[in-house]
């Protein structure tokens, strides 16, 4: 798998880090407000050069932050730009370094406490809007080490901290004797961190799921509505074919019947005897095209065995003795409203592959049972497992796309196991590929079985 992201996982990418930069200008603006209303209303001293620095050094990283983000952003004039930008992004968004910069941000809290009071300063429950920022943009294990972090901060200044007068008398000052007040706090506090990561991380797990599940719904849904164009260009191209073909077929027969009144040479004849040959092929190929935009699925369903129709779908193969069927004889006799022809036809294209697939006299083993679904519904359960080298990932990801074939130029179209599909899914079933555990393809088929 390339390390180099996609374009929108880059996008996505920059706008969390875009939202993280936001975020921190706000928590500024918020601590230079608040120093400023001590200060001048409350009239509390405070010791104003290192609480303005630490602002500062805040303010100074997140222009960096954002201008970081914002070069990556630009839009580069080669594509070798665009992968650089692409990898910069990555590296920013890097959870190492999402997780250390909130870490520096803890750090700073945790500073801005000890030089205005410590623990006994209410503005240390900012600590908990520190670990949700974690939850909801890092993984469960940072946002663990950001709560790990506080817990350790709001310790260290129950036990140290610079003094302040507004704050004498509070049993979570720095100087209090330490006793019952101060534990219970740092138990609660420590005990509201652990639920408060566990819940948020977990909800911003569950999103981050719920989104992969839509985009790839999207992108299934994008796919089918591409292949249903295509099925729909297949049938049209299917039926101008027809007439044509028609034509041709029904001259060739005019002159085949002439041959016999004239001495015609015997290279022509087999020329012609090629044309004919490849006029059936023709007129197979339309039919399967018609067959996969939905007329031979349409046909009128009748209770038929499933023992029948394997027996269909074995007669009309090449090499029917190199399939070797197991078949319980309970499920041979048992009876469901299925389509014979469609269905024998899609069954016959995929022990053809099989058979394609493996090598010569190598056998394609089809094992047929019935199993009960989820919705306790029968299923008609067949696996097609043939002898040859298995599915690389290309050819996993494309399978069953139209046109696209692993066989030479010439054997094949690319249209069968899309064809197939098409049959297998309009009565409700569902067709699979993956690689054999021994070596090979297992292709699963699983058709409801109506009685």
């Amino acid at each position: 798998m390339s390390s180099v992201r996609s374009s929108s996982e880059t996008e996505h990418d920059a706008s969390i880090a875009l939202w993280l930069t936001q975020l921190r200008w706000i928590a500024v603006a918020g601590q230079l407000l608040v120093i400023g209303l001590v200060w001048f209303f409350l009239k509390i001293r405070l010791p104003l050069q290192p609480l303005l620095g630490l602002v500062f050094l805040t303010v100074v990283s997140n222009i960096g932050l954002w201008l970081w983000v914002r070069r990556s952003l630009r839009p580069a004039p080669q594509a070798s730009s665009e992968r650089r930008d692409s990898e910069s992004v990555s590296a920013l968004i890097n959870p190492r370094f999402l997780g250390g910069l909130l870490l520096f941000d803890a750090a700073i809290l945790t500073s801005l406490l000890y030089f205005s009071g410590g623990a006994a300063n209410p503005f240390i429950l900012f600590y908990v809007a520190n670990i949700a920022v974690a939850g909801v943009v890092l993984s469960r294990f940072w946002a663990v080490v950001i709560s790990f972090a506080s817990v350790l901060g709001c310790a260290w200044l129950l036990w140290n901290a610079t003094p302040l007068e507004a704050f004498d008398g509070s049993p979570l000052a720095y100087n209090a004797p330490w006793g019952v007040t101060k534990s219970a706090f740092l138990v609660a506090f420590a005990t509201c961190c652990g639920v408060l990561t566990y819940f948020v991380s977990m909800l911003a797990m569950e999103v981050r799921q719920r989104d992969r599940r839509l985009a790839i719904a999207e992108k299934d849904r994008e796919r089918a509505q591409r292949l249903e164009a295509l099925a729909t260009l297949a049938a049209g191209a299917g039926h101008e074919l027809a007439s044509p073909l028609s034509t041709i077929a029904v001259i060739a027969g005019e002159l085949s019947r002439s041959f016999d009144k004239h001495d015609i040479p015997d290279k022509v004849k087999r020329d012609f005897g090629l044309i004919r040959e490849e006029l059936n092929r023709c007129k197979d190929i339309l039919h399967r095209m018609k067959s996969g935009a939905g007329e031979a699925a349409a046909e009128r369903l009748h209770p038929v065995r499933l023992g029948d129709i394997l027996d269909e779908t074995i007669s009309a193969m090449r090499e029917p003795h190199r399939v070797v069927i197991q078949l319980d004889k309970a499920v041979a006799e048992f009876k469901a409203l299925l389509p014979l022809q469609a269905l024998s036809q899609a069954l016959r294209n995929l022990m053809q592959n099989g058979l394609d697939a493996s090598q010569p006299n190598q056998p394609v083993a089809v094992h047929s049972t019935i199993v009960m679904s989820e919705t306790e519904q029968r299923d008609w359960l067949i696996e097609i497992k043939d002898s040859g080298t298995g599915l690389n990932e290309e050819v996993a990801r494309r399978i069953g796309e139209p046109f696209f074939t692993t066989k030479e130029v010439g054997d094949g179209m690319g249209l069968g196991v899309f064809l197939t599909r098409n049959v297998i899914h309009g009565i409700g079933g569902e067709l699979r590929f993956a690689n054999a555990p021994k070596g090979g393809t297992l292709c699963t088929v699983r058709i409801p079985l109506v009685t």
